[in-house]
C-alpha cells in the first residue's frame, strides 16, 4: 500500500479520504499544518497557493490539498470561498434572510483537489450543483458544516441534505461520488 499526504485540519476528511482510497490500495496520512489561502475568490488559484505551501511542508513527497467553495449565483456568488467567514459572521441565518425574496434557489458546491507527485502539479475539480431551502431543517449533518441544514441536491428536491434518512444519504454519496474530484483523482492515481 502506497502513502500519500492530504494537508487538512479535519481529521474526518482523512477517514473519508481512506475509505475512498482504499481501492487505489492507497493510504492517506494526514498533515496537519495551517496553509495561508491568500485573498483570491477563485478556487483553483486558492488550491494553489495551497499546494505550493505543502510541497515545502512535505519536503517535495507526494501531497495534495482541497479547497471549497460554497456559490449562490444569486448573491453574486456569496460566500464564494470564504464559508468559515460567512459561517462564522451571518451564518445560515443570514443567507435564508438574504434569500427571502430570491426566486433563484441556485446554489452550488466548488471543489479542487490540487496534487504534487514530487515532480509535477495536476489539479481536479468539481461543481456539485443543488438549491437552498425556503428555510432553516434541522437534522444530521453527519460531521459536515450547517450548511447541510439550508442545502438540497436535485436528487431530493424539497428536502435539505440534513433531512436525508440513512438510505437517501447513501444515495446522495454514490450519486455524487461516482465523478466527483475525489474519484478523478482516484482514477487518475490508479492509472498511472
Amino acid at each position: 500500500m502506497k502513502t500519500i499526504l492530504f494537508v487538512t485540519s479535519n481529521s474526518r476528511k482523512v477517514e473519508d479520504y481512506n475509505r475512498r482510497f482504499a481501492k487505489a490500495d492507497y493510504l492517506v496520512e494526514q498533515l496537519n499544518i495551517d496553509l495561508n489561502e491568500g485573498r483570491s475568490l477563485d478556487i483553483q488559484e486558492i488550491t494553489k497557493l495551497k499546494l505550493d505551501q505543502a510541497k515545502i511542508a512535505s519536503k517535495n513527497n507526494p501531497v495534495f490539498v482541497e479547497d471549497r467553495g460554497f456559490f449562490i449565483p444569486t448573491l453574486n456568488g456569496f460566500p464564494g470561498p470564504f464559508v468559515k467567514l460567512f459561517l462564522k459572521s451571518i451564518g445560515i441565518e443570514g443567507v435564508i434572510d438574504l434569500m427571502k425574496t430570491k426566486n433563484d434557489r441556485e446554489a452550488k458546491f466548488v471543489s479542487v483537489l490540487g496534487f504534487w507527485d514530487g515532480e509535477n502539479e495536476y489539479f481536479f475539480e468539481e461543481i456539485e450543483e443543488g438549491f437552498i431551502t425556503n428555510d432553516i431543517r434541522k437534522g444530521d449533518i453527519r460531521g459536515w458544516t450547517e450548511i447541510l441544514n439550508i442545502y438540497g441536491h436535485s436528487s431530493f428536491p424539497g428536502k435539505a441534505l440534513s433531512e436525508l434518512s440513512d438510505n437517501e444519504w447513501e444515495k446522495y454519496l454514490s450519486t455524487i461520488e461516482k465523478n466527483d474530484y475525489i474519484n478523478k483523482f482516484i482514477r487518475f492515481l490508479i492509472n498511472r
